[in-house]
């Protein structure tokens, strides 16, 4: 059972949040010196991947140490909060050189969702971690030379990065009380 879970997940994950940052190849807003997945890197899936496998062990944990039970599935949440996901992180994409405003509206939306849909403590506190961990991950990735953002405006990413992470971690709830049915 663990295994098809890590598989779905693996799969899951990589393809999903893969999509966004197809946006982003189409609209210019990074580069990649290897194309040879439909236009991305092959290893663009493989590394969203892990980081849903790791992101849904880590909201686990967090969950855990917050004393919360998992939350209660809902198919119609689950495409919501997606759908949500997937919004804000294509709209960086054509909108990508609105720079600080668009950092400013992604959070503003992002602050109306969790006030109309109240959030859990370990959700926020997930937001929080990836809001930070994720873009000094690809901070990392971009000094190493695996992609680069082609007009970033804050040292070498853009300011909206830290929005669409916050974003991300909304749909992760109902993602593991989907998978774990």
């Amino acid at each position: 059972m663990k295994f098809k879970l890590h598989l779905c997940l693996f799969l899951g994950g990589g393809l999903f949040i893969s999509l966004g940052d197809r946006v982003h190849i189409v609209c210019g807003v990074l580069t990649q010196d290897d194309q040879s997945f439909f236009g991305q890197a092959w290893w663009v899936v493989p590394v969203f991947g892990f980081v849903s496998v790791g992101i849904y062990h880590l909201f686990r944990r967090l969950r855990s140490f917050c004393g919360e039970e998992r939350a209660a599935f809902s198919a119609r949440h689950l495409a919501t909060s997606s759908a949500a996901f997937l919004l804000a992180y294509a709209a960086t994409g054509p909108l990508a050189d609105w720079g600080l405003w668009l950092a400013l509206l992604l959070l503003g939306w992002w602050i109306l969702r969790v006030t109309l849909w109240p959030v859990r403590r370990s959700v926020l506190i997930l937001a929080f971690l990836l809001a930070v961990l994720g873009p000094l991950g690809e901070v990392l990735q971009v000094a190493r030379g695996v992609f680069q953002y082609t007009d970033p405006d804050w040292g070498p990413m853009p300011s909206w990065l830290f929005a669409v992470y916050l974003h991300g971690a909304l749909v992760v709830p109902q993602a593991e009380a989907a998978l774990e049915r």
